[in-house]
């Protein structure tokens, strides 16, 4: 990859893709001069393709397809390290934010397809018990991902010590929680939200 040609033209360059990014975001990508700090700082750059700067690098040439179909975006732990760092004020956290968005509503499957899945199911559990239900994260994922004995032997270890309930309770304020849910999705109507 470090050594591939790069075409930039008008047929390659999506820079709608690009504007619907910084909207979602509220973070401009041309501001990025690629001073690399956030790469410097950032603590999942070890297990991304692409780093952060290179990131906004390929969206700064509309080369979006590059950075939805790598993992880099997926491994982005949103501590916000590459935010504070940026000496241009680019909210780099919030950009890959868009960008998760922007792979989740193609519904196409990336490289890092189990961590969608895990991502979803996360919040649903969120939305469904108004806190993590651990058991039935754990088993749902093992089902959906075809692993189905993955965590045989550890679950009942779990179990025995207190560290995982098999039953478990909704949340009191789970009305609230479900409102939370209402607002966003109302915000993501008018598109006011990723």
């Amino acid at each position: 990859m470090k050594h591939s040609t790069m075409r930039l033209s008008t047929e390659t360059m999506n820079l709608g893709f690009v504007r619907k990014v910084e909207a979602l975001s509220g973070s401009s990508v041309r501001r990025c001069f690629q001073c690399g700090k956030c790469s410097a700082g950032c603590p999942m750059r070890s297990f991304m393709e692409h780093p952060p700067n290179r990131i906004v690098r390929f969206l700064q040439l509309g080369q979006y397809e590059r950075v939805l179909a790598g993992r880099s975006i997926w491994y982005c732990a949103s501590c916000e390290t590459c935010t504070t760092r940026c000496p241009n004020k680019v909210d780099l956290a919030a950009i890959m934010d868009a960008l998760r968005k922007c792979s989740w509503d193609a519904k196409g499957p990336s490289k890092e397809s189990l961590v969608q899945l895990a991502n979803r199911l996360f919040i649903e559990n969120i939305r469904t018990y108004g806190r993590q239900y651990e058991m039935r994260l754990a088993a749902v994922f093992n089902v959906k991902s075809g692993q189905f004995l993955k965590d045989l032997m550890l679950g009942p270890k779990l179990i025995t010590r207190g560290k995982l309930r098999m039953f478990h309770r909704k949340n009191r304020n789970i009305a609230e929680i479900e409102n939370i849910f209402a607002r966003i999705e109302a915000l993501r109507k008018k598109g006011e939200a990723p």
